[in-house]
């Protein structure tokens, strides 16, 4: 290759020459085979991207330096919500991905009104790259409330509550303590799952499940009094069993309460009456449900508006929306490559250097690796046009070690079709088109002397194009 290098870009203003007729048809191709989409916009500054280009893919992304993203937070999206519906943000993060496997860290930036900006490293040319920015502040009030509400009717939420005062009942200590690390972590699993359906996620799990368990230890003594209803409603002197139709005994507090709040004064009277007892033991029954079933209500109560606290208020009410962007960064949109290689002609059994310029279908990404459009109609077709080209150029020295060629002045003109191996390699096969030298015979000129022919050739290449200093050739900035 030392030999041909040279010899290859000697030819280079020959092959611009060939470029610059073949210009129109390549317009006209790239027309034909791009599908319909916003041609992307120029950058939004120096060294500065929109948001919102960013989101509507109409915006060339710098590469190899880095730049900011400017955004608002009206402009973000979370679970299919308006941010500014959800939550008050308060700072921006986030990570981004690129598909050569290399990850980068968005740096917090505080949100100033609904204005907000982050710094991005430099970004590795020709790479797909995915961000994901996370806003992170508190819930709106009335979110808030709806958050809550429903966390309070959730079916593991109630049986969490009711386990814990079941256990508290019992005075045991490490039975109390259990059963709050049981309700701390069931109440962040349940918010957990109430804010995904929002787009949110809590900014820190562990911290809430730790600053909860104060809170539900604090309402414990509420619990403990409850305890001493449950004797006295468990008194056959009550009638209790017998008002609501069922053994008291083995019904938790939360059972028992849904059974008791569901009477009504009919089914006292009926009791009354049923019982044969007076109005003095249907009152005292009566007053000691009423005891029982504000206890209960006082330690939901004061469980409820102590969780609030912490999940609303404080560092551990913080929560966070999730906004993902992708976009793909290409320093480079290839219109031709120009190659150099060895072909071989098997008819005149001759192995030539070759210098060719490969004109594709449209622009194509540098690397044969790079993720498709997802907008394209035909992924198919579009996998073949990224990879096959036309290719033109001239056969140069003989390199089989003849002592003489068959082609007059050594260079031939050569076509054909080239397809892309990878990023550097292609395999070209085509016609070859040359005057013969032929020697004479007798004393004698051949009358085919000097008579145009045609070979079939094969041979591979590199795309010199490829190459970081030379990349530029044939090629500009583009991004979808």
């Amino acid at each position: 290759m030392k030999m041909l290098f040279p010899t290859a870009l000697s030819g280079l203003a020959s092959v611009a020459l060939l470029l610059s007729a073949l210009q129109a048809p390549l317009a006209s191709a790239k027309k034909n085979t791009q599908p319909a989409k916003t041609a992307p916009a120029a950058k939004t500054g120096s060294g500065s991207v929109a948001y919102a280009d960013l989101k509507s893919h109409k915006v060339a992304l710098p590469y190899g330096q880095p730049f900011t993203i400017t955004g608002d937070t009206t402009e973000v999206q979370v679970g299919g919500n308006a941010l500014k519906d959800v939550m008050q943000a308060q700072t921006v993060a986030g990570d981004y991905t690129t598909s050569d496997g290399n990850k980068g860290t968005i740096a917090p930036s505080s949100i100033t009104g609904t204005s907000w900006q982050v710094a991005i490293g430099k970004l590795a040319a020709d790479t797909s790259v995915t961000f994901n920015f996370q806003l992170t502040g508190t819930l709106l009030a009335g979110v808030q409330q709806t958050v809550i509400a429903s966390m309070m009717a959730d079916p593991a939420y109630k049986a969490a509550t009711s386990q814990f005062i079941s256990a508290a009942q019992s005075k045991d200590s490490v039975a109390a303590l259990g059963a709050m690390t049981l309700l701390s972590q069931a109440t962040v699993d349940i918010l957990t799952s109430i804010l995904n359906q929002k787009g949110l996620t809590p900014k820190t799990p562990a911290d809430l499940k730790n600053s909860l368990g104060p809170v539900i230890l604090a309402n414990i003594e509420p619990i403990f009094n409850l305890t001493q209803q449950f004797p006295e409603l468990r008194n056959p002197a009550l009638h209790v069993a017998e008002l609501v139709g069922t053994d008291v005994s083995a019904l938790s507090a939360q059972q028992l309460y849904e059974k008791l709040s569901g009477l009504s004064d009919a089914d006292y009277q009926a009791w009354k009456s049923k019982s044969k007892q007076g109005d003095a033991v249907r009152n005292a029954v009566k007053e000691e449900v009423k005891r029982f079933k504000d206890a209960y209500r006082s330690v939901l109560a004061a469980l409820n508006t102590g969780m609030q606290s912490v999940m609303f208020q404080g560092s551990s009410s913080l929560v966070v929306g999730n906004d993902q962007q992708s976009d793909l960064v290409s320093d480079l949109k290839k219109y031709a490559g120009f190659d150099v290689g060895a072909l071989y002609a098997y008819r005149i059994s001759e192995l030539r250097s070759f210098a060719m310029v490969h004109i594709y279908f449209g622009p194509i990404d540098s690397k044969t690796e790079a993720p498709l459009d997802p907008n394209v109609k035909h992924p198919h077709w579009e996998a073949i046009r990224q990879r096959v080209s036309l290719a033109f150029g001239i056969a140069l020295k003989d390199l089989s070690g003849a002592s003489q060629s068959k082609i007059s002045g050594e260079n031939a003109f050569v076509y054909g079709v080239g397809v892309r191996l990878n990023k550097y390699f292609r395999l070209s096969a085509g016609g070859m088109l040359y005057r013969t030298t032929l020697p004479a015979a007798n004393g004698t000129t051949s009358p085919a002397n000097g008579a145009l022919r045609q070979e079939i050739f094969v041979g591979p290449s590199i795309d010199v194009t490829a190459l970081p200093a030379l990349k530029s050739i044939f090629a500009k900035s583009q991004s979808n």
